[in-house]
């Protein structure tokens, strides 16, 4: 059986004493054996029944669904002294009754009675989301004292006292040493009123506490701050921008300050970069140049097709070629004689024979000659200009400023120019693929992967240490040419000699030499066959095609690269965090098993991922 006492509502002190009060009686009578033991109940305010259970203990009442109360306090000392016509923060707090931050509420704030000149800098402010509101008092330009109130919806009203006095004051004056690797532009100067803030400065943000803050142009000017009320302590801050992007960049600090009486306390700030942390991965473009860095066997062969072909620099040298072949055969058959007599054929007509074929290969050739020499030049230019895109990964440097890291590759881009003729956009002729691609090929190419260790110096240089990566480049040109150039011009075809053969059409070619007919005639006689023509026409295009097909075929050797590289690091964001890399270099060596071959160079850039 439940029952019910009704009462009237207790304010909170009444409240309060009803609970003492039971609370000593409970200890009064505890001591007794007869009598039971008290229960003390509390009521919340505003129920107006208690609800007992059978066994007499209280059911306690649904949850209240009313939004809670909100308290409004003063944030900081609610009694203040500033001096005449100086600003001071006035901040509140607002909370409900769990102690939990209420945000989004307006608090209205007032001066009351006579203002005089005094001024808030705006009747009414927001709660954000820790609950604070603020708004700034300028005080009397003669002493008073001065009340302001702040109040919210469904709060007290909260009282702030300010007694405006005409106090001594001081003056502090800044100027700004530094010599660094890099120029600094606009300066943050802060006057805090944590005088040890030095002590354990931080630079990231701005400071808390601030009673005054201006800025400098740059590291030459000079900043006087007050008049502030003599003794005072404070300490200085400052915050460097690069004079490039205007990122943050450098810090400064100088602690426990006193400001004087009547007087002017000069001070530099020594300025120092702030370390910049590059930790992260980026996604970098870099581009090689391999022309006359391949050693050996492997080099002998590019610079051979590098002088048949030609690749945009070098004229080719087809004769040259040829001679050589033709020398080779003739020395295994006759000895050095035969090579002797070459030579001195060599020296009358090789040049005049270069002219004529170059000529005729830019000028007068059919469309198929054109599209066979613009193949191989454009695979010469591979060897030129290799373009690798690669994610490079760097981990956050140590106290001496080293790091490690590693570079992946992840695709390739390669240029041909065939069909680009006229056409403006600089990424005609541009074809990526992934290295998942190109190690799928049949020419058994593997991924590409190296770790490096380095170092970031003088702010924002960084340093790549000699590593080794493994790069089967000779393979990787067999690649482009078997899987890109010869599929993409020559109807498919997937050698050189079937691109010659594709390219030239023999068929056709005899037809219409012929005119259709089965013999070329000239003055009613049959001179040479249909047939006969094509297959001159097939036995020269398959020599040719052999020769190169012979040169190429030779790349199969697997090279090393060894490299080491440099690089700017460039902060775009204010938070210390490099954002890209930038004017990065890349030297080192080709290596096969047996060979090394000259420097070559490179360069690189790259965004954080």
């Amino acid at each position: 059986m439940s029952q019910s006492f009704s009462r009237h509502p207790l304010a909170p002190h009444r409240l309060l004493t009803l609970l003492a009060f039971a609370a000593t009686a409970a200890l009064l009578t505890s001591c007794s054996d007869d009598l039971p033991p008290e229960k003390v109940v509390l009521v919340p305010e505003g129920e107006r029944t208690i609800t007992f259970d059978d066994a007499g203990n209280p059911i306690q009442p649904p949850p209240s669904t009313d939004p809670p109360v909100m308290l409004l306090l003063i944030d900081g000392e609610d009694e203040r002294t500033i001096n005449v016509a100086s600003t001071v923060e006035l901040q509140v707090l607002l909370v409900d009754t769990l102690g939990a931050a209420v945000g989004g509420e307006t608090i209205q704030f007032a001066i009351d009675g006579e203002a005089d000149d005094a001024e808030l800098s705006a009747q009414a402010a927001v709660t954000d989301m820790n609950g604070h509101a603020a708004i700034d008092l300028t005080g009397t330009s003669v002493p008073s004292e001065l009340i302001v109130k702040a109040w919210g919806r469904e709060t007290r009203v909260v009282e702030f006292v300010i007694h405006v006095l005409e106090l001594p004051t001081g003056s502090i004056e800044v100027d700004f040493d530094y010599n660094g690797p890099v120029r600094l532009g606009a300066i943050e100067v802060y006057l805090v009123d944590d005088p040890s803030f030095c002590d354990q400065p931080g630079f990231l943000l701005p400071p808390q506490g601030v009673l005054e803050s201006q800025n400098a142009n740059n590291i030459g000017d000079d900043l006087t701050f007050g008049p502030l009320v003599s003794g005072t302590r404070v300490a200085v801050v400052a915050r460097a921008r690069l004079e490039s992007n205007g990122v943050l960049a450098g810090g400064g600090c100088f602690g426990d300050l006193t400001l004087p009486v009547n007087d002017t306390t000069h001070i530099t700030i020594p300025l120092f970069l702030l370390p910049l942390n590059p930790a992260g991965e980026y996604q970098t473009i870099n581009h090689f140049d391999f022309r006359n860095a391949i050693p050996g066997t492997l080099g002998d062969v590019v610079r051979t097709l590098v002088r048949f072909f030609g690749d945009g620099q070098n004229e080719r040298q087809i004769a040259g070629v040829i001679f050589d072949l033709v020398e080779e055969l003739i020395r295994q058959a006759a000895g050095a004689i035969g090579g002797f007599v070459i030579d001195i054929v060599r020296g009358f007509i090789e040049d005049d024979l270069n002219d004529i074929i170059n000529n005729y290969i830019d000028q007068d050739a059919p469309d198929w000659v054109r599209s066979f020499f613009t193949i191989g030049e454009d695979l010469m230019r591979i060897v030129a200009n290799l373009e690798v895109i690669s994610v490079v990964q760097l981990t956050k440097p140590r106290g001496d400023g080293t790091y490690d890291g590693s570079q992946s590759w992840v695709g390739l881009a390669f240029y041909w120019t065939l069909g680009c003729d006229g056409n403006p956009d600089p990424n005609c002729g541009r074809h990526p693929f992934t290295m998942e691609q190109v190690a799928a090929g049949s020419e058994g190419i593997n991924l590409v992967f190296g770790q490096f260790t380095g170092r970031i110096h003088t702010y924002n240089q960084g340093e790549i240490d000699s590593h080794v990566i493994d790069l089967q480049y000779g393979r990787l040109i067999l690649f482009v040419l078997n899987n890109l150039l010869l599929p993409a011009i020559a109807d498919g075809a997937h050698s050189l000699r079937e691109a010659l053969l594709n390219l030239a059409n023999c068929p056709a070619f005899a037809n219409g030499i012929t005119g259709g007919d089965d013999h070329l005639r000239l003055a009613g006689l049959d001179i040479v066959s249909r047939d006969a023509i094509e297959g001159w026409c097939t036995s020269i295009m398959g020599i040719v095609g052999d020769g190169a097909e012979a040169i190429i075929g030779t790349l199969r050797i697997d090279t090393r690269l060894t490299m080491s590289g440099h690089m700017t690091f460039v902060e775009e964001s204010n938070d210390l965090q490099a954002d890209k890399l930038e004017m990065g270099t890349w030297t080192g060596v080709i290596r096969t098993q047996n060979d090394q071959g000259p420097p070559f160079s490179g360069d690189f850039a790259g965004t954080r991922r």
